[in-house]
């Protein structure tokens, strides 16, 4: 029994393909050859259709977004137009939002669940965004998304997924205190992993980084010293100090 929904499908996507031929033909003759022209109009088709959101499955209150591929890392000079990018559906209204309205909660609390929420979703989907695209996404500015990430973070003892923790880009020291504090609470490096939303890895890097600066450290060295004899940056450094000497106050304030 043949599929007419199927064969529509399948005339749609040739009359499509026969569209790119006849365009290719008439403006860009230079790329010649049927079996080249074919070939690039599958490869075309496939493009096409892995960053294809169908619209009619958006939830109320949902958008499409492109955000950085979550494996995209930054480098010297790389643009964004050199950045591979995503689509992803991000709830920026919710019936989360309307629950914890209910409950009580702030519109602070609640925008904080909300950045929480969106940043989760875009790297469910492979992408991470930015501070600056969810400025844009929920009308605050950059700095209030983050504030709103460092204060959601160190409430609820996580990483969010975004550019700055993910790609390490910028002074991100929430993020490292966060694995820090763990690993001193002797969980698991899989457990914090999974936690801040890294890899192993990247958690040992930490956790290494802080185990030689702790030491050298206690043993007065000075920073411009640990950082020299680690080949650290300096602001590596301080970063790692400043998680040394805030765990330290801890340690005294449950003491007492």
């Amino acid at each position: 029994m043949k599929d007419s929904n199927a064969e529509r499908m399948l005339r749609k996507y040739k009359g499509f393909a026969n569209s790119v031929k006849q365009m290719l033909n008439q403006e860009y003759k230079f790329l010649g050859g049927d079996k080249i022209q074919d070939m690039f109009i599958k490869d075309l088709l496939e493009e096409f259709n892995r960053h294809l959101k169908d619209g009619w499955k958006l939830d109320a209150g949902q958008v499409v977004w492109w955000a950085a591929h979550k494996d995209e890392y930054p480098g010297r000079n790389k643009t964004i137009e050199n950045t591979k990018m995503v689509p992803v559906i991000l709830s920026i209204a919710s019936q989360d939002d309307l629950l914890l309205r209910l409950d009580g909660y702030s519109a602070k609390e609640i925008r904080k669940s909300k950045v929480a929420r969106i940043l989760r979703e875009a790297y469910e989907q492979d992408g991470v965004l930015n501070q600056a695209d969810v400025s844009l996404l929920i009308g605050v500015s950059a700095g209030t998304v983050g504030k709103d990430i460092r204060e959601f973070q160190l409430e609820q003892g996580v990483v969010l997924p975004y550019r700055g923790t993910i790609h390490d880009i910028g002074p991100t020291l929430t993020h490292k205190k966060i694995i820090i504090q763990q690993f001193v609470r002797n969980i698991p490096t899989p457990e914090i992993a999974r936690r801040t939303s890294h890899s192993e890895e990247a958690c040992d890097r930490y956790i290494k980084g802080f185990k030689k600066v702790l030491k050298l450290h206690g043993d007065g060295i000075p920073t411009e010293n640990i950082a020299s004899e680690l080949e650290m940056s300096k602001s590596l450094v301080r970063q790692y100090v400043e998680i040394i000497e805030d765990l330290a106050e801890t340690t005294k304030g449950e003491k007492r």
